[in-house]
């Protein structure tokens, strides 16, 4: 596979994951930094467990340009580190928050990878 037909791919599913986002962040603003960011938060425990469902997904994983496109371009345009990272920085004020918003992000997403995975293996 050429790869610049996986840099489209990837960059098209980058597109379609970080407008879903945005769209998300709208509907659950988050205005200053003494609360936890909940829409950076569902995001990213959300593309985890979606995650989980694709990586144990044979015909997405065994599939280069179906695994470019969703998981890293849709998924990885949907989740998001960097925000997730500003916003702990952000709310260094507020320390007993940024613990609870790290550690929910943390063990959320891990936990989400892993129940994606079960509800994959299960069916």
């Amino acid at each position: 596979m050429p790869s610049r037909i996986l840099i489209a791919l990837a960059a098209i599913g980058a597109v379609v994951g970080s407008s879903a986002r945005y769209g998300v962040s709208l509907l659950m603003p988050t205005n200053d930094s003494a609360h936890i960011p909940y829409a950076t938060l569902s995001v990213n425990i959300f593309g985890s467990l979606v995650i989980g469902v694709c990586a144990t997904i044979a015909g997405v994983m065994a599939s280069e340009m179906r695994r470019t496109f969703l998981v890293t371009g849709v998924l990885g345009g949907f989740t998001t580190f960097s925000a997730f990272a500003v916003e702990t920085v952000q709310m260094a004020s507020h320390p007993l928050q940024s613990v609870v918003y790290v550690l929910a992000t943390v063990l959320g997403g891990i936990a989400a990878t892993h129940i994606g995975t079960k509800l994959v293996r299960s069916s």
